[in-house]
C-alpha cells in the first residue's frame, strides 16, 4: 500500500466516523446498528476493528449518549447498543466505564417501574452482614465515610417520608466533603427495613421512619444525627448512583 492508500484511508474513516455518529443520534431504536452497517458500506469500511479504539469507542459513546440523555435504557435499546458493538469490534474493557454507567441505568430504569434489584448472598459486599429477619438487602453502594459538625450551607435533598424523589435533584447539590472528618470506608446497604453503614472498624444503622433525616447529593448522602452529622461519599462517582438512592429509598419509605 502506497502513501496515497494510507491518506485515502484515513479520510474515508474520518468520513464514516463522522457519518456513523449522525446515524446514531437521536433515540435509539432497533435498526440503528444496520444503519451503522449501512454507512461502513457507503464508505468503504470493510472493518472498523481497523480504526483506533478511541475513535471507535467516540462512535460507540454517541449511541450511549443518546439514551443516557433521556434518562432510561429500555431491554430493546441494550440490545442494540451491543450490536453497535459488536460491529465496532469493542470489547468490554474498552467501552468499561460506559457499560457501567449504561448497567446502572438499566437498574434504575428498573426501580422506576417498580421492579427493585437484590443484592445476592454470594457478593463480596454482604460478607460478614447480618440481616435482620425478613430483611432484603436491595442495594450496596462503597462508600467513604466523613464525619463533620454541621451542613456547611450545603443541605442537599430531603428524602422525605412517603414522598416521591424527583428526578435529578440530587444532581445539582454540591456535596460538602471540604472541612469534613475521614473515617474510612465501608458500604452503604439500602434494605427494605433501614439504611446501615458497614466498614472494617464501625457501623450503623437507621430504621426507616417519618423522623429519619436523610439528605441526598449528586455525590452522596448525608445523615443527621442529634448531634453532627455522618457524610457517606458514594465511590463510584456516578450520577445514576444518587438517582438509584433516591428512588430506592422513596420506594421502600413508606
Amino acid at each position: 500500500m502506497g502513501i496515497k492508500d494510507w491518506f485515502g484511508g484515513d479520510k474515508k474513516k474520518e468520513a464514516f466516523r463522522e457519518k456513523a455518529k449522525e446515524a446514531l443520534s437521536g433515540k435509539l431504536r432497533p435498526g440503528k446498528a444496520a444503519e451503522l452497517a449501512k454507512v461502513a458500506q457507503q464508505h468503504d469500511i470493510e472493518n472498523p476493528a481497523d480504526d483506533k479504539t478511541q475513535l471507535r469507542r467516540d462512535i460507540y459513546n454517541k449511541a450511549a449518549g443518546a439514551v443516557k440523555a433521556q434518562g432510561k435504557l429500555s431491554e430493546g435499546e441494550a440490545a442494540e447498543l451491543a450490536k453497535i458493538q459488536k460491529f465496532l469490534a469493542l470489547r468490554d474493557d474498552q467501552v468499561e466505564r460506559t457499560k457501567w454507567d449504561l448497567a446502572k441505568l438499566r437498574t434504575l430504569t428498573e426501580i422506576r417501574k417498580g421492579h427493585l434489584p437484590v443484592v445476592p448472598p454470594t457478593s463480596a459486599a454482604m460478607r460478614g452482614v447480618q440481616l435482620l429477619p425478613g430483611e432484603s438487602p436491595h442495594y450496596a453502594v462503597p462508600v467513604d465515610v466523613l464525619d463533620r459538625a454541621s451542613a456547611g450551607g450545603m443541605p442537599g435533598v430531603r428524602v422525605k417520608w412517603n414522598t416521591p424523589y424527583v428526578i435529578n435533584s440530587a444532581k445539582g447539590h454540591a456535596f460538602p466533603a471540604e472541612g469534613s472528618k475521614e473515617l474510612g470506608g465501608g458500604y452503604l446497604f439500602i434494605t427494605n427495613k433501614r439504611l446501615f453503614f458497614k466498614g472494617e472498624n464501625r457501623s450503623a444503622a437507621v430504621e426507616y421512619s417519618p423522623s429519619a433525616n436523610f439528605f441526598l447529593y449528586g455525590e452522596g448522602i448525608r445523615l443527621e444525627r442529634t448531634v453532627g452529622h455522618t457524610l457517606l461519599q458514594f465511590k463510584s462517582r456516578s450520577d445514576e448512583t444518587a438517582e438509584i438512592v433516591g428512588e430506592l429509598l422513596s420506594a421502600l419509605m413508606r
